[in-house]
């Protein structure tokens, strides 16, 4: 797990992937140093993989719910295959949009000026079984067909959180109950997104 203090990089800069990761750092440069002399408080926290209804079109959890609301569409019976980028053992931890939000708030309750939080949960699962459980919310079985892996992709992604747990952070929501109510909604509301995906 990665905790605050880790060095930030950007291992190649002429690849796009690495454009979000840099303006979180630039954005964190100038928030600390101009805060030191101009603000009474600057907290600054980092979101890791925060999902649950309505949160976008674009992360792994809205792509595979729609993709697997295809799918079945196109096989209504039978195993789905499910096409996936790279074999899958890569990890994450998601944490749910309640979590999040509570633990911002504990933050702001009680963080320190010029500190850095983790807001996250540090429970990892592997990508293939995140297909396999939103698959599985719809009552069907998978067969995941691994593909190339993204340029640069990170094989594993995951908060230590015991710097906001000091200050009384608890992650309450699991995986797999949090994937209850984002799925429901994303499978609801397929017929919004702008594009298939």
């Amino acid at each position: 797990p990665t905790d605050e203090a880790v060095a930030l990089s950007i291992p190649d800069p002429t690849n796009p992937r690495y454009s979000y990761a840099a303006g979180k750092i630039i954005s964190e440069i100038m928030a600390l140093n101009y805060g030191r002399k101009h603000f009474e408080r600057v907290l600054i926290f980092r979101p890791h993989n925060v999902y649950g209804p309505d949160m976008g079109w674009e992360h792994v959890l809205p792509q595979f719910i729609l993709r697997a609301v295809d799918l079945i569409k196109d096989n209504p019976e039978g195993t789905l295959e499910f096409p996936i980028k790279g074999d899958g053992k890569q990890t994450r931890a998601f944490v749910y949009i309640d979590d999040f939000i509570e633990g911002v708030v504990c933050m702001l309750d009680k963080g320190q000026h010029l500190n850095i939080y983790h807001i996250g949960n540090p429970d990892e699962i592997e990508i293939r079984e995140v297909a396999k459980k939103v698959v599985g919310y719809f009552g069907r079985q998978v067969n995941i067909i691994a593909g190339n892996a993204r340029e640069g992709e990170t094989p594993r992604r995951c908060p230590d959180i015991s710097k906001l747990k000091k200050l009384g952070y608890e992650p309450r929501v699991s995986f797999d109950e949090g994937i209850i109510p984002t799925a429901g909604w994303y499978a609801e509301n397929a017929d919004k997104r702008k594009n298939k995906t």
